[in-house]
């Protein structure tokens, strides 16, 4: 079996599992509308007739009150799990500052936080995603990591101190794949909403005991019979089952996120030696891959390892460690051996630039080729994109014209919104990025995410305000001003709006496809008949009838409402949308500039990973 049908196997099981966790949520609230329902008289007794020998006792239902009980019930646990979410609403670092996270400088020259940024960074850049901040869990010694947050956007990767140590740089590199592997299959948006839903479950409990205590304390002050604790007894009981039912389904759908992760970062990095070895360490060390904090519970199931010993295995979040090595190692004889200090000082000693070399891919792939694009940028300019007080006017410069007249209006412009200092700051790396080509400057804005990310949020409105002025300052808007701008403003709002909406999602869906898969077939074709049959080759990929936009020019207004639409479309359906945009570019047998850079910032506004593109 390899990992593509290992993929397919964990897709399907999870959902499964999701629809058995629905069930079991319904259950619950339904079951627990019964039983107060039951206390407020919902459900009694009635006798036929007490003079008559033949009578019978049946119970009457006041559905009323039972739909009543349950409304309560329902509002209640809504209310809860509402709580929840508005308190992991602010995206990874809530979770990874609960964990004893600590940020890592993007620029941050110490060895071993150095090796850890980079790896981190490349496999972003690899994944067509922004650089995540990385945090650091200092007290903890054993070999862990987790991704948290709602989307590539706003997610934040956190490795454990023993993982940074303990592990050689491919080791850690395959840890790194399985966490960005969680982020582009969605698992961090869904354990979100199954922590938030098992608040929501064990605010049942949360409520039984509460009137339970005070149902004893009232009783006791008035010395006669009172519900109340019964009541509590019953929600206590209910509430506890939920619980552990709710984190039997939450270690499963756990269990076959991890075996989809472990598939997904082998295709990633093509290199089963790197995660496989890295999970033979967990097995190897002494501290395993345990976590001391005291909200480790919470969050075991976003880990890459067993975070809580579980005695008994329906409750463990993760796959045993032999079981995970086999599927990714078949040749694995079984013995954990860990590394050797001669292993460790190789890894500390290497280059503290990307590595494309580190990375086991084979012949043409989009992976490697963002990466050789990444290796390929002056090291000065990667250190000034990782600053906290040089990637913002690295950003602007990537705006600035090189037309004399026009630049020097653009820098006015920043002199008057920003400051004078940091206007002469964008002009002399302007003159940094001038030789760069558009392939290579669009990658810098992924590295500077991480330290554009640690402005304040009036920073980054200003920030995103001066873009949008900037690109207009000369009355038009070039392909390449509009794929800069839409990647800081779309990195950016993850952070400023959290939860953005937007209306028409589905209504538009035809829509937008017709419209994104026509401007990549006419920007990348000069002929018609070469554009048409390019948008024929995309559509092909959708069983309802598409027809091209014939308006030009195009509006990059509407393709950026189309992209906001379709980002918040399911998993499986981006999916296919990118599939057919490749098929598009690729339908001549070569990809020419525009279209590689279209393509590449397209994915990118919708959160999803290019597949491999041949040569051309």
């Amino acid at each position: 079996m390899n990992f593509f049908e290992h993929q397919d196997i964990a897709r399907r099981n999870t959902r499964l599992l999701i629809v058995l966790f629905g069930l079991a949520v319904v259950t619950l609230v339904g079951l627990t509308g019964l039983v107060v329902a039951g206390f407020m008289g919902g459900i009694g007794a009635s006798t036929s007739s007490p003079y008559n020998s033949q009578a019978t006792t049946d119970f009457v239902w006041h559905w009323d009150i039972i739909v009543a009980a349950c409304g309560v019930v329902l509002s209640s646990i809504s209310l809860a799990v509402l709580y929840k979410w508005a308190v992991l609403r602010p995206g990874g670092r809530v979770v990874a500052e609960s964990l004893g996270g600590r940020l890592l400088s993007a620029d941050s020259n110490e060895p071993l936080e150095r090796k850890v940024l980079n790896v981190v960074e490349e496999m972003a850049i690899a994944a067509n995603m922004p650089v995540p901040p990385v945090y650091l869990l200092d007290q903890e010694p054993s070999i862990n990591a987790f991704a948290a947050g709602y989307s590539p956007k706003d997610a934040v990767i956190g490795l454990t101190r023993g993982c940074a140590e303990q592990l050689t740089r491919d080791q850690l590199q395959g840890v790194v794949a399985h966490e960005i592997a969680h982020i582009l299959n969605g698992d961090m948006r869904m354990n979100i909403r199954i922590m938030a839903i098992l608040n929501g479950i064990l605010f049942i409990s949360h409520a039984g005991y509460l009137l339970l205590r005070s149902g004893m304390v009232s009783a006791g002050r008035r010395n006669d019979k009172n519900p109340l604790p019964l009541l509590g007894i019953a929600l206590l009981i209910i509430g506890s089952i939920g619980v552990l039912f709710g984190n039997i389904i939450k270690a499963a759908v756990s269990r076959q996120r991890e075996y989809l992760a472990d598939a997904s970062a082998v295709q990633f990095t093509r290199n089963p030696e790197g995660i496989g070895g890295a999970l033979q360490q967990i097995g190897a060390v002494q501290s395993g891959s345990e976590i001391q904090s005291k909200n480790a519970d919470e969050a075991a199931h976003l880990f890459f390892g067993q975070a809580i010993n579980r005695w008994v295995s329906i409750f463990a979040t993760h796959p045993p460690l032999a079981k995970r090595i086999k599927r990714v190692l078949p040749q694995w004889n079984g013995t954990f051996q860990s590394n050797t200090a001669e292993q460790l000082t190789l890894t500390k000693n290497e280059s503290t630039s990307p590595q494309t070399q580190s990375i086991g891919l084979s012949g043409h792939n989009e992976q490697l080729a963002r990466l050789a694009l990444l290796a390929s940028l002056p090291e000065t300019l990667c250190n000034e994109a990782r600053g906290h007080n040089t990637a913002e006017g690295l950003l602007l410069a990537l705006m600035l014209s090189e037309a004399p007249k026009v630049q020097a209006e653009q820098l006015q412009l920043i002199t008057e919104r920003h400051d004078a200092e940091l206007s002469q700051q964008a002009e002399q790396h302007f003159s940094k990025v001038q030789g760069l080509t558009t392939e290579q400057r669009l990658p810098l804005v992924e590295v500077a995410m991480p330290a554009v990310k640690a402005l304040t949020a009036s920073e980054k409105q200003l920030l995103l305000g001066t873009l949008q002025q900037l690109k207009q300052v000369d009355q038009s808007v070039s392909l390449y001003e509009w794929c800069l701008a839409q990647l800081v403003e779309r990195y950016l709002r993850a952070d400023l709006k959290p939860n953005y909406k937007v209306p028409h999602v589905r209504l538009k869906a035809q829509t937008d496809t017709e419209l994104t898969l026509s401007i990549l077939a006419w920007y990348g074709h000069e002929q018609n008949e070469h554009a048409h049959a390019a948008f024929n080759a995309g559509a092909k990929y959708f069983k309802s009838s598409l027809r091209p936009i014939t308006t030009r020019p195009f509006s990059f207004g509407d393709l950026a409402d189309a992209l906001d639409r379709i980002d918040h479309w399911q998993a499986r359906a981006k999916e296919n949308l990118v599939k057919a945009w490749v098929a598009c570019v690729k339908h001549d047998g070569s990809i020419n500039a525009v279209e590689r850079k279209l393509l590449f910032t397209l994915a990118a506004c919708i959160s999803e990973p290019l597949p491999n593109i041949p040569e051309n």
